[in-house]
C-alpha cells in the first residue's frame, strides 16, 4: 500500500466516474466483519454504483429538508425534554449517550417501519453505543485476520459472550437487524403488503428497488446495508455533536457568540425553524463547519485502487492495481493550510475564501460519505435546539479535553482515550 500526505492531492485521489473506476482493497473491507456484501464494504466500482444508486435518493439534500421537520426536528425536542429533567434534577447528563440517542433513533426510524425510541428509556442508553464501539474496536483485528468473523459468528452466543465480550455485542446487534430485514422480506410475500408508515422505510425501499436485482435483495445483504446505515448513523455524527458541544463549552467567546446568534435568529426556542432557516445563521455553520474539521469524521486510511490506469504523483508513477491512500486527519491537521490545528477557531470559514477544498470528513469522490446532508442537517437542528434552551445554564463537567475529547487511537472512528468516561454537562437548575 502507498500512504500519500499531500492535501493538495486529494481530489486526485477521490475521484468522480468521470476520472475512471475506483475500486476499494479486500484486505481493508473485512474490517466491520462482512466482505463485498453492503455498499460501503463492495469492492469492485460498477458493482458499488448499482449498490449505492437505492441509497440516494434517502440521501438527497431536498428529501433530507423534508424530513427535517418530521423526524430530526421531533427526535431533538424529545432530546431537550429529557434534558429539561436531568436540568430539574440537577444531575449531570452523558452527552455522548444523549447525542447517540438522537442519531440512532433518527437514522433507526428512517431505515426501518419502526425505529428503536431509544430517548423513551428512563436514561440515555448507552448499550446500542457501545456495541457500534465494540464492532469498530474489532477493526483493526478482522483486517488481520479474516476468519474470525465467520467462526465467532458460527460458535455458540454463550461462549462468544465469555470469551470475547465485544464480539458478543456485536453479533447481538446483528441478529437485531436480520431479524428486522427478515420480517420486512416476510412481508413482501403478504397479498396485503404495504408501508404501515406515510413513507416507505429505507430498507424496505431496497427490497423494493427497480435498480437491483433480485440476488441483491436477500435479507441478509440487505442486514448488511442495515449494519452500515445504523452504525454509520449513529457513531460519525454523535461524535460530531460531542466535539461541538466541547469545543462551544470550553470557549467562552464562542458559546457567547452563538447563544447570541441564536437568540436573535430564534426568538422563541419552542418554534425552531426549518432547516433552510438554520443554514443561513451564519455563526452556527461556522461552529459546525470548525467542528467537521476538528474531529475529522473518520481517522482511517481509506485505500483506492485504480484497476485501468497508472496515477501520477509528481515524479512518482504508481502502478494500476495498487492500494493508495490518504487520512483526513493529515488533511485537517496540516498546519499550512489550518494555521494552529488543535485549536477551534471558527474565523477559519467567516473570511472571504473559507478552505472548503480541504474540508473532507465525508470523504470525496464516488464513493463518498452519502448520509453527509443527514449527518449536516442533524448537527444543526441539534446544536441550535440545545444551545438555544440550556446554553446559558450548561457547562462542562468533569470533562477533559486531552482525556474525553481529543483523538488519541484509529479504529476508523476517532476515539478518545480508553480512560473516557465520555462529554458531562451539568444544566444549572432554573431558579
Amino acid at each position: 500500500m502507498v500512504h500519500i500526505n499531500d492535501p493538495d492531492f486529494y481530489e486526485e485521489l477521490y475521484v468522480g466516474s468521470s476520472r475512471g473506476k475506483t475500486d476499494k482493497w479486500y484486505w481493508s473491507i473485512r474490517m466491520f466483519g462482512q466482505s463485498n456484501v453492503s455498499a460501503f464494504d463492495t469492492l469492485d466500482h460498477d458493482k458499488h454504483r448499482q449498490r449505492r444508486e437505492p441509497w440516494n435518493p434517502y440521501f438527497s439534500k431536498q428529501s433530507v429538508s423534508r424530513l427535517q421537520p418530521l423526524l430530526i426536528q421531533t427526535v431533538v425536542d424529545k432530546l431537550c425534554a429529557r434534558l429539561a429533567e436531568y436540568q430539574a434534577a440537577g444531575r449531570p447528563a452523558v452527552m455522548t449517550h444523549a447525542f447517540a440517542c438522537v442519531t440512532t433513533d433518527i437514522i433507526s426510524e428512517y431505515s426501518f417501519p419502526q425505529g428503536y425510541n431509544l430517548l423513551d428509556r428512563p436514561i440515555f442508553d448507552h448499550e446500542h453505543y457501545d456495541a457500534w464501539m465494540a464492532l469498530s474496536k474489532v477493526s483493526h483485528v478482522l483486517k488481520q485476520f479474516g476468519w474470525l468473523y465467520p467462526l465467532l459468528d458460527r460458535m455458540p452466543m454463550w461462549v462468544t459472550r465469555h470469551t470475547s465480550p465485544e464480539m458478543y455485542l456485536v453479533l447481538c446487534t446483528q441478529d437485531v437487524l436480520l431479524k428486522q430485514t427478515l420480517a420486512i422480506a416476510a412481508k413482501r410475500e403478504t397479498s396485503d403488503y404495504k408501508e404501515t408508515t406515510s413513507r416507505p422505510s429505507m430498507m424496505q425501499a431496497f427490497m423494493d428497488s427497480p435498480s437491483l436485482p433480485e440476488s441483491e435483495k436477500t435479507p441478509q445483504r440487505i442486514k448488511g446495508e442495515a449494519q452500515i446505515a445504523i452504525g454509520a448513523g449513529t457513531l460519525t455524527t454523535t461524535h460530531a455533536l460531542k466535539a461541538a458541544t466541547y469545543h462551544i463549552l470550553a470557549n467562552p467567546d464562542v458559546k457567547e457568540r452563538l447563544i447570541q446568534e441564536l437568540e436573535q435568529h430564534i426568538p422563541d426556542p419552542d418554534s425552531p425553524p426549518n432547516l433552510r432557516y438554520l443554514e443561513q445563521i451564519p455563526y452556527l455553520q461556522a461552529v459546525m463547519h470548525e467542528t467537521l474539521r476538528i474531529f475529522y469524521g473518520n481517522s482511517h486510511r481509506l485505500q483506492r485502487i485504480f484497476p485501468d490506469r497508472p496515477l501520477q504523483y509528481k515524479d512518482i508513477t504508481i502502478p494500476p492495481g495498487t492500494p493508495i491512500s490518504m487520512s483526513t486527519v493529515h488533511v485537517h491537521d496540516n498546519d499550512r493550510i489550518f494555521p494552529d490545528p488543535y485549536k477551534f477557531d471558527t474565523s477559519r470559514w467567516e473570511g472571504p475564501n473559507p478552505p472548503f477544498k480541504y474540508l473532507v470528513p465525508w470523504g470525496k469522490g464516488t464513493r463518498m460519505c452519502v448520509g453527509m446532508e443527514l449527518a449536516k442537517a442533524e448537527i444543526l437542528t441539534t446544536l441550535a435546539n440545545v444551545f438555544r434552551r440550556f446554553g446559558r445554564k450548561m457547562e462542562l463537567y468533569q470533562t477533559v479535553r486531552e482525556r474525553d475529547i481529543d483523538t488519541i487511537y484509529d479504529v476508523f472512528n476517532p476515539l478518545p482515550s480508553r480512560d473516557s468516561n465520555g462529554l458531562m454537562v451539568m444544566i444549572t437548575p432554573k431558579s
